[in-house]
C-alpha cells in the first residue's frame, strides 16, 4: 500500500500523458481561435508536470543515478509516445518538435522544483 500512495501521482499522470497524446485529435473539441504551435505548449506543460513529480519522488533518493534518470526516464517516455504516435496510431505523426517541447518541459520543471519553496515541494511527493 505503501508504494501505491508514493507512486500514485506519477502513475495517473502518465496515464494521463499517454491518453492524451494517442487519443485521435478529432475526440477533441476545436479551439475556435487558432492558436500558433499550442500542441508544442502542451506537450511542454504535460512534461513540465511530469518532471516535477518526478523530483518530488527522487527528493529522498538524493544520489547522482537518479538525478539522471529523472530526465532521461520522461525523454524515454516523450520519444516513445512519438515512436507510437508514428507507427501505430492513423490520426497522429510523430513530430521531432514535440521531442523537443517535451524535453524543455523535463529540464524547466526540474529547474523549478529546485526553485520552489519546500513548502510546495510536498505536493510532487
Amino acid at each position: 500500500m505503501k508504494i501505491v500512495k508514493r507512486y500514485y501521482k506519477f502513475v495517473v499522470w502518465m496515464t494521463i500523458i499517454g491518453y492524451l497524446c494517442l487519443t485521435p485529435a478529432d475526440d477533441f473539441k476545436k479551439v475556435p481561435i487558432e492558436i500558433p504551435y499550442f500542441d508544442k505548449a502542451v506537450h511542454f506543460g504535460l512534461f513540465l508536470v511530469l518532471a516535477l513529480i518526478m523530483a518530488g519522488l527522487n527528493q529522498t533518493r538524493p544520489n547522482s543515478f537518479h538525478k539522471l534518470a529523472i530526465p532521461a526516464f520522461a525523454f524515454i517516455y516523450g520519444v516513445f509516445i512519438e515512436i507510437v504516435q508514428s507507427k501505430f496510431t492513423t490520426t497522429r505523426s510523430g513530430d521531432w518538435r514535440d521531442v523537443l517541447a517535451d524535453t524543455l518541459g523535463i529540464l524547466v520543471g526540474i529547474w523549478l522544483f529546485k526553485k520552489l519553496n519546500p513548502k510546495w515541494q510536498w505536493w510532487f511527493q
